[in-house]
């Protein structure tokens, strides 16, 4: 996994805990741990439609994370007390943002679910060099906030629906800005976020880093750092 946070958290996120079929393994703070057809977790050794590791577990930034490890299926994690979900696609990441929630995927004809359960109260907090903060409360420039309101737009007016975030040229023209603009204003937001522990939003090449802009806008939605108010800032 590439986008490593530039600080190490001292906060505990506490033991992630998955079942799948009756299969109980409980993560503690540190483990990363794979799951798929021949991974840590053996989901289904005979369906050759499965990746062989498709996703994984990981603590970092004070929070439980899951990453998409496959080539071409679909995670989605969904929050087992309300309607909240999220789509995770091949190379990116989430932060597992509820306390009870499923993850579901399908390989072929076949659909399976591993159910999590965190231990503590699931609020993304990272650590700096000098203190703590919560990452919900960091303050952004206002050119900033656009930015992620322009990236994550569909996805706040249509939670349920899938998503996949606009390409740059089209987030730029959305804000009447220049391309170039955009990108340097993406690199800005980006490296602050990752400056505090935000992973997979360095801009090195492969892996996390090509889907970016996916990782930003569903780390803004899921921790609150955008919301539909914030629609309101994008021009008319």
């Amino acid at each position: 996994m590439t986008g490593s946070p530039g600080a190490v958290d001292r906060r505990d996120p506490g033991a992630l805990t998955l079942d799948f079929c009756g299969e109980v393994i409980v993560l503690e703070p540190g483990t990363e741990f794979e799951f798929g057809r021949d991974a840590d977790l053996t989901i289904d050794g005979e369906n050759r439609h499965l990746h062989r590791r498709l996703g994984r577990f990981l603590s970092q930034g004070g929070s439980w994370w899951i990453a998409n490890i496959g080539s071409s299926l679909l995670l989605e994690l969904f929050d087992a007390d309300s309607q909240s979900s999220a789509r995770i696609s091949s190379g990116s990441a989430h932060p597992i943002a509820y306390r009870n929630s499923i993850v579901r995927f399908s390989a072929g004809p076949t659909a399976y679910e591993i159910e999590l359960t965190t231990t503590v109260d699931p609020s993304v907090t990272v650590q700096t060099s000098s203190d703590t903060m919560n990452v919900t409360s960091l303050k952004l420039t206002d050119d900033q906030r656009r930015l992620i309101v322009a990236l994550a737009e569909q996805r706040l007016l249509e939670p349920q629906a899938p998503f996949r975030p606009p390409t740059s040229r089209q987030a730029a023209q959305r804000l009447d800005w220049t391309y170039t603009r955009f990108n340097r204003k993406l690199d800005n937001v980006c490296k602050r976020l990752a400056s505090v522990g935000v992973p997979g939003l360095h801009d090195g090449g492969g892996g996390l880093a090509k889907d970016r802009k996916m990782n930003l806008v569903e780390f803004a939605v899921t921790t609150g750092l955008v919301s539909t108010d914030d629609l309101a800032l994008l021009p008319e």
